[in-house]
């Protein structure tokens, strides 16, 4: 059985955890709190970093892009990297876009400011960071809502990794309630649609220690 070395709410986990279950994979699930450094995580990754997937060959695969790339290349399950070279090359656009834009405008002014840093310093949030953090949100959400009305999917017709990939993401955000759909009817009825599927209802379950998720967080018709 695949292993996956994982923490709630961290996105690029959920993005991992995700790809796994479309892909049909049975895997099982281990907290890992990267922060403390583990030597015995450290001897499968030691950047030390998320996520990290061990399959069924003992081959550690970091992070959730050269997951689906090596499950793909595999034919293991059903493609996400898109079904020509076209939607491929857009899949990788908007993933990169995800993990690393919206990653270190957003992600990192509010994610970590609010969840991860005060886990790993029991530190304060920076409002200075949290109040550019949700500007940068807007602009993001903006993006994607003109990308959202002119596709059903964030790469096109049909669902692709670049869809868990901003799922994942903003799913971490609404979970803290960060997210004002109201403003964003596009991207909320695809959400609603992503927050469908069956890979995203462990997710969904999920909790991180004594931070509860926002009212609507588990409403599919939120």
């Amino acid at each position: 059985m695949y292993k996956l070395y994982y923490m709630p709410l961290n996105f690029y986990c959920r993005a991992a955890r995700i790809i796994l279950f479309e892909k049909g994979i049975p895997f099982e699930i281990i907290n890992e709190p990267y922060w403390k450094r583990r030597v015995e995580f450290l001897r499968i990754n030691p950047a030390g970093d998320l996520p990290v997937v061990v399959d069924d060959e003992n081959i550690s695969i970091v992070g959730y892009e050269p997951l689906v790339e090596y499950l793909d290349e595999k034919k293991i399950g059903k493609t996400l990297l898109g079904n020509n070279s076209r939607d491929s090359l857009e899949a990788r656009r908007l993933c990169f876009w995800v993990g690393r834009k919206l990653q270190k405008e957003v992600m990192e002014n509010i994610l970590d400011e609010r969840v991860f840093n005060s886990l790993k310093e029991n530190s304060q949030p920076s409002t200075i960071r949290l109040k550019a953090g949700r500007k940068n949100l807007k602009n993001h959400m903006d993006y994607f809502e003109w990308i959202l009305d002119r596709r059903s999917f964030v790469v096109g017709d049909y669902f692709t990794v670049a869809d868990i990939s901003l799922a994942s993401a903003l799913s971490s955000l609404d979970y803290l309630n960060e997210v004002d759909w109201k403003n964003f009817e596009k991207v909320k009825n695809w959400y609603a649609t992503i927050k469908s599927r069956p890979s995203f209802r462990d997710i969904l379950e999920e909790s991180i220690y004594n931070i509860a998720p926002s009212l609507h967080y588990k409403d599919l018709d939120f």
